[in-house]
């Protein structure tokens, strides 16, 4: 059900879309607004805040509501993921073979110890919510950008990390990667998955994000070792990768599956009046 101030933020949203507010103008005052569309100030602050929380607007005091520069109208840092490797050991992608672990304010560069699982990384790797697992957590970054930087929390179980001491303190060179496959002998799986959410106000100190309105891209990576009999592969690490959504945004490769395989056959069905399968007829 649409409301007043909800349609206040809409109207704001397609006159700012429009550029009649372009980035760094400020909206007219909050008395000219009640007065345009005859409306109490808690409802113009209902909508400000509607706007806010889009990322489109900043409050500022007595400064007004500044217009931002919307993400959709920033081109983004791309980040192709994909595992690549230097003298220095693994890296996921040719823009971040040159950012470096940053300092955390207790000059550590990578915070390592025991924590409870979240409730999707113990899914993930196949243990009970609130299990004790290690967790390295590490602040990576542009050291010539300093907005540029991500946090990357990996979870490591139990199992593992009794085979692999190493990973519950410093690794040594090459990383927790080349310790993995030093004890296995065999190259380790990836795969990512990439979502968001809002920041927590920690996060965004983190990253040097605004506190609302700017969405977090997160991508879960899942390192596995090569299957072995009937039991599947067996995920070694669960890494929590977390950015700023207003800079950066990721690009996969889209490999032809084999129904897709060149040459292809001709299409013999309408897309627009085939019936859609059911599940059962899919699987």
């Amino acid at each position: 059900m649409s409301t007043r101030y909800g349609e206040i933020a809409d109207d704001l949203r397609k006159r700012i879309a429009s550029g009649e507010f372009p980035p760094g103008s400020k909206l007219p005052p909050l008395a000219e607004l009640m007065g345009t569309f005859n409306v109490s100030s808690t409802v113009m602050r209902d909508a400000y805040t509607v706007l806010e929380q889009e990322g489109l607007v900043d409050r500022r005091g007595r400064g007004g509501i500044v217009v931002k520069i919307h993400p959709d109208q920033v081109r983004l840092t791309v980040r192709d993921r994909q595992i690549e490797r230097d003298e220095l050991g693994y890296y996921s992608g040719p823009q971040v073979q040159h950012w470096r672990a940053l300092p955390w304010p207790d000059g550590e560069r990578t915070r390592t110890g025991l924590a409870p699982a979240p409730a999707d990384v113990a899914e993930m790797l196949g243990v009970e919510v609130g299990s004790q697992l290690t967790v390295r957590r590490r602040l990576v970054g542009d050291p010539d950008r300093e907005e540029h930087r991500q946090l990357a929390d990996s979870w490591i179980p139990a199992w593992v990390t009794e085979e692999v001491p190493a990973l519950s303190g410093p690794t040594g060179l090459g990383g927790m990667y080349d310790r993995v496959e030093e004890w296995t002998g065999k190259p380790l799986r990836w795969s990512e998955e990439a979502s968001t959410r809002m920041p927590s106000p920690a996060e965004a100190e983190a990253l040097r994000m605004p506190k609302t309105g700017v969405p977090m891209l997160r991508v879960v990576r899942l390192t596995s070792l090569a299957a072995r009999g009937r039991g599947g592969p067996r995920v070694v690490e669960v890494q929590d990768i977390r950015m700023s959504g207003a800079l950066f945004t990721v690009r996969y490769p889209l490999a032809r599956a084999a129904s897709a395989r060149w040459p292809v056959a001709p299409a013999s069905s309408d897309y627009y009046s085939a019936p859609t399968p059911s599940p059962e007829e899919e699987s």
